[in-house]
Parts: structure tokens; sequence; C-alpha cells
């Protein structure tokens, strides 16, 4: 059975509709955003900015259904995430969401190339070794020191 997709209605690449992120349960709760509503537009450049503390990890990560919200709604291209399945989110984060992390996430065991390949490797996909190295060589060997190179 298909779900029905919306068509997005305006230029909006991402939409969340009052989102709310609680954690903890009964009177130990934290509400981490209230009612977050938020419209992204193509082609645009947006930056998250507050002190420490203020939700901006929980906002990010909400938008990117990398933490599910506890109420409202993200809706990316049309599609409310909140309604998909694990597996589903999985394939979306992987072909089509990208993140730049505060720290560099890669595995130690692994060397350069192993590390920027290994998502297109779980994908499934065989990387293109000449647009990988071109890669590397253009952003630099930003690497942790325990990192191999490649």
């Amino acid at each position: 059975m298909r779900s029905k997709q919306r068509q997005p209605a305006t230029d909006d690449l991402l939409r969340l509709e009052d989102v709310h992120k609680v954690y903890g349960r009964s009177r130990n709760t934290v509400t981490a955003l209230a009612g977050v509503s938020l419209s992204v537009q193509r082609h645009t450049f947006t930056a998250v900015m507050g002190p420490s503390g203020s939700g901006k990890s929980t906002f990010l990560h909400c938008a990117a259904l990398l933490d599910r919200p506890t109420s409202g709604s993200v809706v990316l291209e049309g599609r409310d995430l909140t309604a998909m399945k694990e597996r589903s989110l999985t394939k979306l984060r992987r072909n089509q969401i990208g993140f730049v992390f505060q720290s560099f996430n890669l595995l130690p065991a692994l060397n350069v190339v192993d590390n920027v390949t290994l998502p297109m490797r779980l994908a499934g996909s065989r990387p293109n070794r000449r647009l990988v190295d071109d890669v590397i060589e253009r952003t630099g060997p930003h690497l942790p020191p325990q990192t191999p190179p490649g």
C-alpha cells in the first residue's frame, strides 16, 4: 500500500510544523523544543544560532529525523517524514540528506578513503575512486591524528 504524498504548495524544501521534543517521563521531563515551526526554502542557506542549551542540536536532529519529535511533523519535499518507518528513513537520510557534524565521526580503524566511501558502500554503490581522490584533495586532510591516510 502506498502512502499519499503531498506535493509542496510552495517552494518549501523542509517544513517543521509545531514540533515538540520532550525528554524524560512523568515529573522528570525536560522540554527541548516547544512548538517549533519553520520553513526552509529551496536554494537558501539557513543558520541556526542560539545560546548553549537552547535546543539547536535537538532541532537539527529532529529536522533530519536523527531523533523523532515527541509531536508535530517534519515535511521534506511534501513528504511527512514523521510517518515513515525507520528503514525508509535510513534510506532517505543516506541518499538525500547530507550531514556535517561538529566532530569528525570517523572510524579510527579505517583510513581516509575507506571513511569517505563507507556510506556509498553501505548503500551498495561502487565509489568512483577518481572522484573520491579529487574530493579528498580539494578538502584537504583535515582528519584526527589517529586516522591513517588513504
